[in-house]
């Protein structure tokens, strides 16, 4: 499911702290459920934007703003992403979930190293970036070690589940039989907005202060999907039943759905440690970098109404 940010008017007065410079950014991932939200925050900010993409402008219209420059390449070519690099101060660096991504974000960074750009990865959840987390999370976790290492200048965000993963992901199901799928148990998971994500690392993108420093990004709260079920029910005002099911079935019904082994494992591996809590943290990052309270998922729910209801 794709998302496309309404076009808004540009703000009339400077967002950037005093003391704080408009950089020229590379952004990769740039089309995703993220990188829109980034791109428009960073042009907000006064930065130069160039967004790494394989498509073409008329194939973006409508997700990227007119201001952001198409840059045309691929990660694993790593000749032309020096070439790139060597034209921008920083790279805010997002990869799909992947069985390569972490090879591949190493490789983006060897590149910085010989140019000497700013890298601002994003990263993945917080509790499972360790080097027996999920194979994703660890593919992570190696990443900040090979970046913390690499005497680049860096900041690294660590975003919770997406709101645009999760709920949009629970509507289908809601929207055709009303029924929304639970593989969490009571556990709950402190999901954040991509767009207050993108405003978090277009603070740190232009913030040279936050070198160094690791940012654990969540909602304002930890709905369980019950929780989530009955903010769907009061909003749409059509009861919804909630139907229990393990991570290993939620993963296995995904793969049916035509997901990949990796990516159906992957997915089954996120929801068991989900389902121990071990996601509930809630932090203040986002209001300390972006100076507002992240969106709610009952927020969420209410300003997209219409995945929920057709």
């Amino acid at each position: 499911m794709t998302f496309r940010l309404t076009p808004t008017s540009r703000p009339s007065a400077d967002r950037r702290p005093r003391g704080v410079t408009a950089v020229t950014v590379l952004v990769t991932g740039a089309t995703g459920r993220l990188g829109p939200h980034v791109v428009r925050d960073l042009l907000d900010r006064g930065c130069s934007v160039q967004a790494l993409t394989r498509r073409s402008r008329a194939d973006l219209a409508g997700m990227l703003p007119d201001e952001v420059t198409l840059v045309h390449g691929d990660l694993e070519d790593l000749d032309r992403v020096r070439d790139l690099l060597g034209a921008v101060e920083d790279v805010v660096l997002i990869t799909p979930h992947a069985p390569a991504m972490g090879a591949v974000q190493m490789g983006v960074i060897e590149a910085a190293r010989a140019t000497g750009t700013r890298v601002i990865k994003v990263s993945g959840t917080s509790s499972g970036i360790r080097p027996d987390g999920p194979d994703a999370c660890r593919q992570h976790w190696q990443v900040e070690q090979h970046l913390a290492d690499s005497g680049l200048p860096f900041a690294v965000l660590r975003p919770n589940g997406f709101m645009q993963t999760l709920l949009a992901g629970v509507a289908g199901t809601v929207r055709s039989s009303g029924r929304l799928i639970n593989p969490l148990g009571a556990a709950g998971i402190s999901i954040v907005d991509c767009a207050d994500v993108g405003r978090a690392i277009g603070a740190v993108t232009v913030d040279r202060s936050t070198n160094g420093r690791t940012f654990v990004l969540t909602g304002p709260a930890a709905p369980t999907y019950r929780q989530i079920a009955e903010s769907v029910g009061e909003v749409t005002g059509h009861e919804v039943q909630v139907v229990d099911v393990s991570p290993q079935e939620a993963g296995a019904a995904a793969r049916e759905r035509g997901l990949s082994p990796w990516e159906a494992e992957h997915l089954a591996e996120m929801l068991a440690m989900f389902a121990t809590g071990a996601s509930e943290y809630v932090t203040g990052d986002v209001a300390e970098l972006t100076g507002h309270r992240p969106a709610s998922a009952r927020e969420w729910i209410v300003t997209h109404r219409e995945l929920f209801v057709g």
